[in-house]
């Protein structure tokens, strides 16, 4: 009965404490657009390779990309506003990004350890 018992405190602790399933996976990042028009989003990945995401309308959320670790630059154009805005958000491994265009076109980032 003490081994069932030590088994099920073992398991609970694994459970509970149990280590992270991601093994250096590339960190993927997700952009929320709560601003004040559409968005058209460039980004430069720390490789140096460049992807758009076009068309991100207001109060959509874009599918989500994975990058290579390191520094990713984003130049997000919103419609009405004159001046792109430059956002540089730094990506390590094993986390999920959120890039949120707030409702005055300012830029935040936010992560998660990925589980």
């Amino acid at each position: 009965m003490k081994l069932v018992i030590y088994l099920l405190v073992i398991a609970f602790c694994l459970t509970v404490f149990g280590c992270s399933n991601c093994d250096g996976e590339n960190p993927t990042v997700k952009l929320v657009n709560n601003g004040s028009g559409k968005a058209d989003i460039q980004i430069k990945t720390s490789g140096g390779n460049t992807e758009n995401i076009n068309n991100v309308l207001v109060g959509t959320v874009s599918s989500k990309r994975s990058f290579d670790e390191g520094n990713i630059e984003f130049t997000i154009n919103i419609q009405g506003v004159n001046e792109p805005i430059v956002y540089n958000l730094k990506v390590s491994s094993c986390r999920d990004y959120i890039v949120t265009i707030n409702a005055d076109n300012s830029v935040e980032g936010s992560s998660s350890e990925r589980d």
